[in-house]
């Protein structure tokens, strides 16, 4: 029976395979900061994020996921490196750790499988990256200059909801201005359990 129950998994297994070893999917990742999961595709009913929401429909949208630390630079570290910022030191804000050579950026690896990478724009990593981090890393990087028939991996960095876009009263003021008072009600607002209720 559990021959049988091996047989038909393998079977289904093999029926249901989208992709073959010569197939290499394009990956697009969106980066943005600072907005938690402030999103309508994540159950916030406050959110206005139709465009989001709709491409969250489409795509791979991860629910599980957390940070590893409480800003921005030592958690881009994490992502490019797939390690804890402590374990390779750049867990304090405007650090430059210096990474030992076998350590490297994982679009290192996808460039050597033939992926054409690219970033848009932001490479504060807390530490020196190399310079074969990426084929292209700037405000004009962009997977339609790519090789005919090479798969891509782009990033991406929308930083209007960074921090440092409100940081000043003047620059909160701005985009607060464009909110409507209906959209931002206090008493539809559901707060996290751990703020007191006052």
């Amino acid at each position: 029976m559990l021959q049988r129950f091996a047989e038909c998994l393998a079977v289904l297994c093999l029926l249901t395979t989208t992709t073959t070893a010569g197939e290499r999917p394009n990956i697009l990742w969106l980066s943005c900061e600072d907005i938690s999961a402030h999103l309508g595709c994540y159950g916030d009913d406050l959110a206005t994020t139709p465009q989001l929401d709709a491409f969250a429909k489409q795509s791979v949208r991860y629910s599980h996921a957390f940070v590893t630390a409480g800003v921005c630079a030592p958690c881009r570290s994490a992502v490019i490196t797939g390690m804890y910022q402590t374990s390779i030191g750049t867990q304090h804000m405007r650090c430059t750790a210096q990474l030992p050579k076998s350590i490297q950026p994982f679009t290192m690896r996808l460039r050597k499988a033939g992926y054409y990478c690219t970033n848009n724009s932001k490479t504060d990593y807390q530490f020196r990256h190399p310079r074969e981090t990426w084929d292209a890393s700037s405000g004009k990087a962009h997977w339609k200059h790519r090789p005919e028939g090479a798969p891509f991996f782009a990033v991406f960095n929308y930083t209007g909801c960074h921090e440092s876009g409100i940081a000043s009263n003047s620059k909160y003021n701005q985009v607060a201005t464009g909110i409507k008072r209906h959209d931002r009600s206090v008493t539809a607002a559901t707060l996290p359990p751990y703020y007191p209720d006052t």
